[in-house]
């Protein structure tokens, strides 16, 4: 999906753990967090507080734009079969 997005001109922002999803050969940008936790397995906090930051900000910033961003890969996963 990430190939495909780059492909038809779309920009790829990778959200992974220190390990690098291999989406990292397709991103214009990675943000690689710290997941190791505690427990028998890695946590999402501290990826997903990126996650709502930077979406909070886009949001801020682009308004309408932001809103149309978000309906066009709404419709890119429909296509793909996840949702």
């Amino acid at each position: 999906m990430a190939a495909a997005e780059r492909e038809a001109g779309g920009r790829v922002v990778l959200f992974t753990d220190t390990w690098l999803s291999p989406v990292s050969t397709h991103a214009e940008v990675v943000f690689s967090s710290q997941v190791g936790a505690p427990s028998p397995y890695d946590g999402l906090v501290p990826t997903l507080a990126v996650v709502e930051s930077l979406v909070a900000g886009l949001i801020a910033e682009l308004g309408d734009r932001a809103h149309q961003h978000m309906r066009h890969n709404e419709e890119t996963a429909t296509r793909a079969g996840l949702t």
